[in-house]
């Protein structure tokens, strides 16, 4: 567990005066990076049309900052921000569709930590999706670590957290899809008493069937996951899995609210 923070040295990070990619410690370095989102799924696009990115970043001051631009305008061109650069800092990008009143915080993120997915030479940085789960990581982290505190997520090690990953130590069903673990409940124990691998496993669900909701193709929030195609045969319900928590579902019709123990089902007109 311990491994996965960055350990002080007389009451300084050992990270700072160690890692190149911050290069002048202490001395304000605010060299210009620019941000690269990633293709949204094309599932994603069949259902909902072309996406708008709230992206946030914390800013060379050390304030929040953020941006709102066009999904095709940033894929194409990126945008330039100042991030923190004197220790580990998050880009998080909300993909958001205003014209179906999806809202920023609807979809799962995409994002990256500084300077783990970090250009230095050319001063680019590329968010990707699993990049988000880190970005997502790290400000729930921030949200719940006490000023002071040890566990803060500027002294995660974000590069193997992000190995972490990809590696056989966590399940298979949470390397496919990193978002069927509860990122908010693992930072609240790390926070408390620490990281472990052990705490990514998969939130339990189970299968729901609800009496053949309108649409023809159905997505849910996480990028990694898989399309569903609507039941071939007419009448036939569609086979959805749920937590206890609410999980949503879209099609080109509408929006379906789902838990482990009731849905409602929403066409466009009704969940704006």
């Amino acid at each position: 567990m311990k491994h996965f923070f960055i350990h002080f040295i007389h009451g300084n990070l050992a990270f700072f005066c160690l890692s190149a990619p911050l290069a002048a410690c202490g001395a304000g370095y605010d060299m210009p990076y620019r941000v690269t989102p990633p293709s949204v799924p094309d599932a994603w696009t069949a259902v909902l049309g072309d996406n708008r990115w709230h992206i946030e970043w914390i800013n060379s001051n050390g304030i929040r900052e953020s941006r709102d631009v066009d999904g095709r305008e940033a894929s194409e061109t990126g945008i330039e921000i100042h991030i923190l650069q004197e220790w580990a800092s998050p880009v998080i990008a909300y993909p958001y569709w205003n014209g179906k009143d999806i809202a920023p915080d609807a979809m799962r993120p995409a994002g990256a930590v500084f300077p783990a997915d970090a250009d230095i030479s050319s001063g680019a940085i590329s968010l990707s999706w699993t990049g988000g789960v880190a970005a997502f990581l790290y400000m729930e982290l921030a949200t719940r670590a006490a000023h002071g505190a040890a566990r803060q997520p500027q002294y995660f090690d974000w590069r193997r957290f992000r190995e972490l990953l990809e590696s056989a130590a966590i399940p298979e069903d949470i390397r496919m899809d990193p978002w069927l673990a509860d990122w908010k409940a693992i930072a609240e124990k790390t926070v408390s008493s620490g990281f472990d691998s052990r705490r990514i496993v998969a939130v339990k669900r189970r299968e729901i069937a609800v009496p053949a909701p309108p649409g023809e193709i159905w997505i849910g929030t996480s990028p990694f996951a898989l399309p569903i195609a609507a039941p071939a045969e007419t009448g036939k319900p569609l086979v959805l899995l749920a937590s206890d928590a609410i999980d949503t579902y879209i099609s080109q019709e509408g929006v379906l609210r789902i838990s482990s123990s009731a849905w409602i089902w929403l066409p466009w007109q009704d969940a704006r």
